[in-house]
């Protein structure tokens, strides 16, 4: 390079170092803008999932994803946490483990194994991996409700194979994607509880309203036919009597419970706070699917990510509902790095077990959403 900068620069070294310069340009221009990463694609995958662009992404980290290679090296969990929470799982423990795991997807043709969670793109997650897998075509177009049939005929989980066929999987490319538990539980509740007048959602609220009032006193719910109030949907949740092993509560049942992680070692965890991001790192970096066919977007969304909306639901929650909610799923909390929840309750419940809100005249407490 010293040569090059000599003052009795020949032509060719000139047309040598333009080459270089513009070189260098180009690349820095595909490194600050990236490919597949415009905002307007951000954007438009927010509003698809009902989440506000600026919690999708902001100019900063915009341009941190543009730049990093990997996401996998900020999605991955700590198994130490597993021990503290005494998770933690040996190899002749496994295969009792992951009996009934009725989640975890089998797609032979990607060494894939995906763990799908109900609230976390799941719909969307399902119909990917039944285009992956050759049971559906790209180009079909289906319903909500007819993605779930589909899925629950054509793809094959790790539930009912034998032992040799799980150590032999267990060698597949390990996925799963997370969500704050608190939002997911919100979305879970306006999906399926409070919203009437669509067939799968009066399925739910007939089966679940009666069910929770009669568990939580929620006397509200009790004079109104097949409803319940968040606060009675919070509270049974909150009451660990209450197991949460029934089929249809899989959309409240917290992750740990759902995939295993303790016992199994995801090799990626991506997040639903960054969908569209994680979502290409998943299916182009690591399984080199070259998959085009996009997200699905939602037709039913309840925008549960929505900061507002967490004030209006949970900030008239007692602090003992909140506290119950968290130990229920701080696993979750802890193993996925959504602290700023934890943080929070952390603050209100004091070591008294007083109420701050029946202190004085103070302003009820706003819950904010994890990062």
């Amino acid at each position: 390079m010293a040569n090059l900068l000599n003052p009795k620069l020949s032509p060719k070294r000139i047309s040598l170092l333009i080459g270089i310069i513009a070189g260098l340009l180009l690349a820095a221009h595909r490194l600050k803008f990236g490919e597949g990463y415009a905002y307007s694609s951000v954007h438009k995958e927010a509003r698809d999932c009902g989440i506000p662009a600026e919690q999708m992404t902001s100019a900063a980290s915009l341009e941190e994803m543009t730049t990093t290679v990997s996401p996998a090296v900020t999605n991955d969990y700590d198994m130490k946490i597993c021990d503290r929470f005494g998770e933690s799982y040996n190899a002749s423990q496994l295969p009792n483990a992951l009996k009934g795991m009725g989640h975890l997807v089998v797609v032979d043709r990607l060494q894939l194994l995906f763990c799908y969670v109900p609230k976390v793109a799941c719909t969307n997650w399902k119909r990917i991996l039944m285009i992956l897998q050759g049971s559906l075509d790209i180009k079909r177009r289906v319903t909500h409700m007819e993605v779930h049939q589909m899925a629950d005929r054509s793809l094959r989980t790790v539930a009912h194979l034998k032992p040799a066929e799980l150590k032999k999987v267990m060698n597949y490319t390990k996925i799963l994607f997370v969500r704050d538990p608190f939002t997911r539980l919100l979305s879970a509740y306006r999906d399926k509880l409070e919203k009437p007048g669509r067939v799968d959602s009066d399925r739910f609220r007939s089966r679940w309203s009666s069910k929770m009032a009669s568990r939580t006193m929620d006397n509200q719910a009790r004079r109104k036919k097949n409803d319940v109030t968040f606060e009675g949907f919070a509270n049974y949740l909150a009451n660990p009597s209450n197991t949460l092993d029934i089929g249809e509560e899989e959309h409240w049942r917290p992750i740990n419970r759902l995939c295993k992680p303790c016992a199994i070692k995801y090799d990626f965890v991506g997040r639903f706070e960054q969908l569209e991001r994680d979502s290409r790192y998943a299916l182009n970096d690591l399984l080199h699917s070259n998959f085009t066919g996009g997200l699905m977007n939602s037709t039913d969304l309840t925008n549960s990510s929505d900061n507002a909306l967490l004030d209006k639901y949970f900030s008239g929650l007692k602090l003992e509902t909140l506290k119950g909610l968290y130990q229920r799923y701080q696993l979750d909390f802890k193993l996925f790095g959504y602290q700023t929840l934890q943080q929070l309750v952390e603050e209100l419940v004091k070591p008294n077990g007083n109420d701050k809100r029946t202190q004085g005249k103070e302003p009820k407490p706003a819950i904010r959403s994890g990062t």
